[in-house]
């Protein structure tokens, strides 16, 4: 179904019944991506696709796709299904939003689950480096056309560990959706969403008590740390390492990150 939130139109797919889930898929994805692991759970599974992805509107306006922004359009989202307080499942660049949400709507989450999560980049030279470095590979969407950027972002050292798992036929067909996706709205999703523009979380996530889970590859050592450094600093988290997967370890190891995912949320 196409819902207005807050000023944008976004796709959303509805399944289940019981306790509201909301799932919330990385860059370049879309709802269809997430579904090995929505199949997975249980409750009423709300699953967007993200402004500026797959069939949802891809604005000119940079101001629609900064964080806060898409935490107000998952809050009038979840407003116009009923759906809170709702347990949140976030991948990635959905794990930062999920993370952005709670910081900002605490009232509206049960429970988090994050898989694969930064909080940000704390040190301002850092983070001035990595937004350079996100608007210039905003640039080359435009430059190269989505198609071959696809090409060249799932050639990232960072999805070889999926690329193992996936079957050909499989790993094809991941790349086919990202295609789907509008240049412009992957492009203004990096300049205006991406860990570079993002305000760090740091400093919120003692605040933050809403119980976590951190799930995170084995093989994903960068995002071993970070979430190593979250638990310390948020007051309810835990960790859950899944076995033989990278960073996207719902698709690498979907049965085994469901589980974790079952297990916490009924806790």
């Amino acid at each position: 179904m196409n819902i207005i939130c807050n000023g944008t139109a976004l796709e959303v797919d509805v399944a289940g019944s019981g306790e509201p889930v909301l799932i919330i898929h990385g860059f370049t994805g879309s709802a269809l991506a997430m579904k090995p692991l929505s199949d997975r759970l249980p409750g009423r599974k709300i699953i967007p696709d993200l402004i500026g992805h797959g069939r949802s509107e891809s604005p000119a306006s940079r101001s629609a796709y900064h964080l806060d922004a898409v935490s107000q359009q998952l809050s009038s989202l979840l407003d116009y299904l009923d759906a809170t307080p709702a347990s949140i499942v976030g991948y990635s660049m959905g794990g930062r939003i999920a993370l952005n949400f709670a910081v900002n709507h605490p009232e509206k989450v049960r429970s988090l689950a994050l898989i694969g999560v930064s909080p940000g980049i704390e040190n301002d030279s850092d983070r001035l480096s990595r937004k350079n470095a996100d608007n210039d590979l905003a640039a080359s969407i435009s430059h190269l056309g989505v198609k071959a950027f696809i090409e060249s972002w799932v050639d990232l050292p960072m999805w070889e560990s999926l690329r193992n798992k996936l079957t050909a036929t499989q790993w094809q067909e991941s790349i086919s959706e990202r295609k789907t996706n509008h240049p412009l709205g992957l492009a203004n999703s990096l300049r205006a969403g991406g860990t570079g523009s993002m305000n760090p979380l740091h400093g919120a996530l003692r605040n933050l008590k809403i119980p976590t889970l951190l799930l995170v590859g084995n093989k994903d050592h960068k995002f071993l740390q970070i979430a190593q450094d979250m638990s310390t600093a948020l007051p309810n988290a835990s960790i859950h390492i899944v076995a033989d997967s990278g960073h996207a370890a719902h698709l690498e190891q979907p049965a085994a990150t469901a589980q974790a995912i079952i297990e916490h949320f009924a806790c």
